[in-house]
């Protein structure tokens, strides 16, 4: 565990460093650097590295004939009225909360779940607090081990303001005068149902607020003091730990604290909340901004990168099984759609191709040599697109280059946008590119062609055709005429905002994004509706569809660079109601590392950006109604 925080410190250490001085307070006792994250994300977690072998050259394919698109009629819009809301039925965290059940080794109860300790239970209110565990502040020439949290940010406005217990437990030390000048001190000691236990740690208290004292129980969410006065601008000194369960402690140490004895306060609770939650399998803490899907290796193992490394995880269990490291100019990796070959793609334009080799125990790895490398000439981060029957194509910008298995370059081409979305048929590779001007694109290992149509969306396969959810509408497209047909016209969206996947009956399932309401709309085979709900009482956010094991579920992206919540909703199609399943969250959101993917027919595995990665067991946390 420790050599992960550490790891998690690596990766976030200079960026924290850069913005100290813009928010530093004096003493621990200093608020902590808030820092926010741009939103970029593909929707099909395509990913990219880099080659090395000189491959055979092989000439630029020629534009191919531009049919004449067919036109298809255009029915008559009539603005809809919002949607019948659709029924939500199920609380996974409410379903976990249980009064304190005192037992021998807990007298004051076992954890149920964990609160924040300002605006609980998820301080969804608090405009500071998060971050900062680990941080080195230059004016005490150490680390800072915990948190700092204010209600409201800024002057004595915090002053007064009510701090909670973040769970079930007893008091092991309470001083209204602990840290002297820096005010009141509490400790909590907290036990786990598997026996394990922690400590929350409550400084710079208002010292008449500070009534507990020690053996005292408490209750998640119970009220235990107030913030004080010390010597910097009030605010709460939060800390998780597993030592000095009777004395305050410095709020700094002179190394890492993760190495001594301290934990990532809000990477914590987030993880300890997830795991409390019915159907979750395993859980894996935050390690480094940057995780990124590459997908099963074989029936036990999921491979993802992290950093410079390609890590081996457990499908069952989430343990480490192998690792292995990359240059540290490598951004992307995928696996061939047909070959047992994972590719590599960096900065600096190197394709590489690395064959997997099997264990005499069956274990699937990566060898450490790549079997080639390709300059491709294309400087800047790469996106990797698989090509039917096995290949792949590199995009850099606009830039796209084809390359077989083998390392020879196939074709290079520019396209009008950089691509958006994608879908692989058995023909080839359909794309979408960014902007609503921007044409759809064919792509084979013959060549590129362009087509007449000017839509971008999100292409999908429904039973033997091929729709495009666009900003405008439903459409059916015809990859041999390359024409485009609209089904079902909508009001205009922001893509990036909604979702499409189709359904095992040969329909499809929209989450659509306008101005005046979110909905979600089922289509049969032939492309009329089904049914429509409204989903607009959830909250405004990133939604997303997906199928696992023929279920499909909605994900709900909700927040700001402070919080950011995940809400994973099965959905009911006979019934058209959602049953929400799980919540996971982070108060360091890095929302382009945010994805989901199906582990096998169990287990889906969901990686929240800046929180934890769990692996939800769907049939647990979900009992359909009959």
């Amino acid at each position: 565990m420790r050599r992960q925080w550490r790891q998690w410190l690596a990766g976030r250490q200079t960026a924290v460093f850069l913005l100290a001085g813009l928010f530093l307070f004096a003493g621990c006792r200093s608020a902590e650097d808030v820092e926010s994250t741009a939103v970029s994300q593909n929707s099909r977690d395509a990913l990219v590295i880099t080659n090395t072998a000189v491959p055979t050259a092989t000439a630029t394919p020629q534009p191919a004939n531009t049919p004449t698109q067919t036109p298809s009629p255009t029915p008559t819009f009539t603005p809809t009225a919002t949607a019948v809301p659709i029924k939500v039925t199920g609380d996974p965290q409410a379903a976990i909360l249980a009064p304190p059940d005192p037992q021998e080794n807990a007298l004051c109860g076992i954890v149920d779940t964990l609160d924040f300790p300002l605006d609980p239970p998820d301080a969804l209110n608090v405009s500071y607090g998060g971050r900062g565990f680990a941080q080195f502040r230059s004016r005490y020439d150490q680390y800072h081990a915990g948190e700092d949290w204010q209600l409201v940010r800024g002057g004595r406005s915090n002053f007064g303001k009510p701090v909670y217990a973040i769970g079930h437990g007893r008091v092991t030390y309470a001083d209204p005068n602990g840290w002297g000048r820096d005010k009141g001190v509490i400790i909590v000691r907290h036990t786990f149902s598997d026996g394990s236990t922690v400590l929350s740690f409550y400084g710079h208290l208002d010292p008449p607020s500070v009534t507990l004292r020690a053996g005292d129980c408490v209750l998640r969410g119970q009220k235990i003091g107030e913030i004080g006065e010390p010597r910097t601008p009030p605010h709460l000194h939060f800390e998780i730990r597993t030592h000095m369960p009777e004395e305050p402690g410095p709020g700094y140490w002179p190394t890492d604290p993760a190495e001594q004895g301290w934990l990532p306060p809000s990477q914590f609770i987030w993880q300890k909340r997830m795991a409390a939650e019915k159907g979750v399998v395993w859980t894996r803490p935050f390690i480094t901004e940057g995780t990124q899907n590459i997908g099963l290796i074989d029936e036990n193992t999921f491979v993802i990168k992290e950093a410079n490394e390609l890590i081996g995880l457990g499908v069952s269990d989430g343990q480490l099984r192998w690792q292995q490291m990359l240059t540290d100019t490598v951004t992307m990796a995928m696996f061939d759609a047909a070959r047992p070959l994972l590719y590599t793609g960096d900065r600096l334009g190197v394709l590489s191709a690395y064959p997997l080799l099997e264990s005499e125990d069956g274990t699937t790895s990566i060898a450490e040599e790549p079997l080639w490398q390709t300059d491709l000439g294309m400087v800047g981060s790469p996106l990797l697109l698989p090509l039917p029957g096995g290949g792949v194509v590199v995009s850099v910008r606009q830039a796209l280059t084809a390359v077989a298995p083998s390392g020879a370059i196939l074709w290079q081409a520019e396209i009008a946008q950089r691509p958006f979305d994608w879908l692989l048929t058995a023909d080839g590779l359909i794309l979408t590119v960014s902007g609503r001007d921007g044409p759809i694109y064919s792509l084979t290992d013959s060549g590129l062609q362009e087509w007449p149509v000017a839509m971008n969306g999100r292409p999908l396969s429904v039973g033997d055709q091929i729709w495009l959810y666009a900003d405008d509408g439903l459409h059916r497209l015809d990859a041999t005429a390359m024409t485009a047909e609209r089904l079902y016209l909508l009001p205009h969206s922001f893509m990036g905002l909604g979702s499409a996947v189709a359904l095992p009956n040969g329909g499809a399932l929209i989450a659509h994004q306008e101005r005046g309401d979110r909905r979600l709309i089922a289509f049969n085979a032939d492309g009329t509706v089904q049914w429509e709900r409204s989903y607009a009482q959830l909250g405004t956010g990133e939604s997303r569809l997906l199928l696992h094991n023929g279920q499909p579920y909605l994900l709900l992206q909700t927040g700001s660079d402070i919080t950011t919540q995940f809400f994973l909703y099965a959905i009911d199609q006979q019934n058209s109601l959602l049953t929400h399943i799980f919540t996971g969250g982070t108060r360091e959101p890095f929302t382009e590392d945010n994805w989901v993917v199906s582990l096998n027919d169990d287990l889906l595995l969901i990686n929240i950006g800046g929180g934890s990665m769990a692996a939800l067991d769907v049939d647990m946390a979900y009992q359909p109604i009959d």
